[in-house]
Formats: C-alpha cells, sequence, structure tokens
C-alpha cells in the first residue's frame, strides 16, 4: 500500500471511527479508513475527479463531465460477492447528471440538490437534473455569462443551509485574468453581498465555517488560516509540507489535502515554489483548537495531487465500485430491500445474494 504515516494521522483517524473520501490525481477517488491499526483503502477510477460533497449515505463525486452521486448501501456491503463478511460499508453509482466541462470545485448537498462551485462559468450552481446547470449566486464584478473562468472562483464555505463565503483567485473580470496576478491576488467574499472580506491571498482554497469561526486555505503557501471577516485579518493556524486543497473538520480535527506542485505549468511566482521538493501528497490531521500537525499520511507512487476531502461518520471498511465494476454485478435495491445480482437473470434467476 502506497502510503506512509508521519506522525499519529493513523490512530487520530481510528481514535476518530470514521473514513475519508479522498479525491486525487490522477488516480480517481479513494476512501481510506482503519482498523486495528491497519489502514483500509478503496480506489475508484474515474476520469479527473474533483469536488466531493456528503450527506448521509450519500456522496457526491465531480468528473470532467458529470456529477455522480453514489449510495452507500449498508444492508449489503457484508454481502459483496467478491469479498464477503468484509465491508461496513459499499458506495454504489445510483445517479449521473451529465454536466459538460465544468470544473466543478467545492459541492454540497442542500437536501436533494447538490450546489457547486461552477469554475468554469464563474458562478454558483445547483445541479439538479433540469438543465445541465442553473447559476444561482455569481460575484458582482463578473459582467459576462459563459465559459471563460474569469476570476477563478473556487471555494464554498456552506453554514447554517446558506452559502456563507466564497473563495476566488482573483477579482478580474476577463477570461482567465486570473492567471496574472496568481501568487498574491486572491480573495475571500461574502456571500450574497459580494464584499470583499479578505484580500491578497495567495491561491485561496476551501472556505469553511467551524464553529463559527471562517478557516480558508491558502494554497500558494501552504498554510491554514483563520480569517476574520470583519476586519479582513489573518491568523496562520497551521503551515504544511504541500499546496493546501481541500478541508473537513470531524471530531475537532481538520482534515487537509496536500498537494504536490504541477509540474507542467512551470514557476509561477508563489511564494511556496522555494519548497518545491519538501512538499508531499496527502492529508494532514491538524488539531483545531491549537493547530497542531497531528500526522501526515503521505500519498506517493503515481499520486500528486489531493483535490478535495470529505469525512464518512462511523464508516471503518469501505468499497466503492464505479460504474464498470456495477456492471459487472449490480445492486439491486427498492425500499423493500436489496440484493446483489450475480448472473443474468434469464441464465438463473436465484442467483442472488439478499440483504
Amino acid at each position: 500500500m502506497n502510503l506512509r504515516d508521519t506522525g499519529r494521522f493513523l490512530a487520530v483517524l481510528a481514535s476518530l471511527k470514521c473514513t475519508l473520501a479522498i479525491s486525487r490525481r490522477p488516480s480517481g477517488v479513494a476512501l481510506l479508513g482503519v482498523e486495528k491499526g491497519i489502514p483500509t483503502l478503496s480506489a475508484c477510477l474515474l476520469p479527473r475527479s474533483m469536488g466531493l460533497a456528503v450527506a448521509g449515505n450519500r456522496l457526491a463525486i465531480a468528473t470532467m463531465h458529470e456529477l455522480m452521486i453514489f449510495a452507500n448501501v449498508p444492508s449489503l456491503a457484508p454481502l459483496y460477492p467478491a469479498r464477503p463478511d468484509h465491508y461496513d460499508a459499499i458506495f454504489v453509482p445510483r445517479t449521473s447528471h451529465y454536466t459538460g466541462d465544468l470544473d466543478l470545485h467545492d459541492m454540497v448537498f442542500d437536501k436533494n440538490i447538490v450546489l457547486a462551485v461552477n469554475t468554469r462559468y464563474s458562478c454558483i450552481s445547483v445541479i439538479d437534473g433540469f438543465f445541465n446547470f442553473t447559476p444561482i449566486w455569481q460575484p458582482p464584478f463578473v459582467t459576462d455569462f459563459g465559459p471563460g473562468d474569469r476570476c477563478h472562483l473556487n471555494g464554498m464555505a456552506f453554514d447554517d443551509g446558506k452559502v456563507r463565503f466564497v473563495t476566488a483567485l482573483g477579482q478580474t473580470d476577463t477570461p482567465f485574468g486570473w492567471r496574472e496576478g496568481m501568487a498574491d491576488s486572491g480573495i475571500v467574499m461574502e456571500v450574497p453581498s459580494g464584499r470583499i472580506a479578505a484580500s491578497g491571498l495567495s491561491m485561496p482554497h476551501s472556505p469553511r465555517v467551524i464553529n463559527g469561526q471562517l478557516y480558508v486555505l491558502e494554497g500558494g503557501r501552504g498554510q491554514l488560516l483563520q480569517i476574520d471577516p470583519a476586519s479582513g485579518s489573518k491568523r496562520v493556524v497551521a503551515k504544511l509540507p504541500g499546496f493546501t486543497h481541500g478541508l473537513a473538520e470531524y471530531g475537532g480535527v481538520l482534515f487537509i489535502g496536500l498537494s504536490k506542485l504541477r509540474d507542467k505549468r512551470g514557476p509561477q511566482g508563489l511564494p511556496i515554489e522555494a519548497e518545491r521538493d519538501e512538499l508531499v501528497a496527502g492529508v494532514a490531521a491538524v488539531d483545531a483548537h491549537n493547530g497542531e500537525v497531528l500526522g501526515i499520511l503521505e500519498f506517493y507512487n503515481g499520486v500528486d495531487e489531493i483535490f478535495d476531502v470529505q469525512v464518512l461518520p462511523n464508516i471503518l471498511r469501505a468499497e466503492i465500485l464505479n460504474p464498470r465494476q456495477w456492471f459487472e454485478t449490480p445492486s439491486i435495491v427498492t425500499m423493500k430491500g436489496g440484493f446483489w445480482q450475480t448472473r443474468p437473470a434469464e441464465e438463473d434467476e436465484g442467483a442472488s445474494h439478499a440483504g
């Protein structure tokens, strides 16, 4: 298993009795848990996995042209024919919205719909299947609508049923105009007003309201910040050895995605470029109370970037099936129960595992 624990990461994850959903590049989504001190890892290959969202037994994954929603079927998990009596959760594909290329970043379930930061179209969108997407908010300085990625809107803090804050890499209104000042022109905005709550940030991502406080990842400096939206003042909570992208809180622990820098882009003038050789791809566990780095789980051999991190509570041994895997062994679930269809029905109607 291509993992290395520096610190107490696995011990912390084990104590919380949860699994992490990790969107990573280039190898899709991984579900990572710990049982009896040993990591459990399941990987799902998907085309260019990006933003994630979790609500109850639902897991949403943005890919290159789709937003896919998976459902955990815990009653069928121990009956999975490929590995019976092992899994306590199994995520299977349930719905796919064909969105087109939207470059979806932060996402959240808002009751039965998905809200997503639609970076390509510089807006927050509803994705519910009526259209490819429905824009519901865009920064007030963005004056046109189209696929120009005018400010690289990327992050969204959803709190108490509302979008409260967003992040962008620049206050720009021309296609890809943010690229010129990406090293230090990042902003945090209030929603819906569009007021600039903080500026001068180096590639901010993943804003979150946690215990009433606003946290933001500053990717270009590898930092976790706490920001006062009233004054715009910033406090460095933790410095980490990677480009920070993807943030989730659970049980007083902040899980933060870390990435290496993308070599194909070359130098971008980011402060973190001076530390290029020390950067890792993985996930950090940080104490939300004092900023202590509790441990880092490093991925290597083929994983260069962590895009998003979400928490799946009360799960230790999870499996996730991509559509191709599900087609090979479909799960059929209704309100009356479910089963695994292990052979085509016309061959043997009784060849199934019920649960």
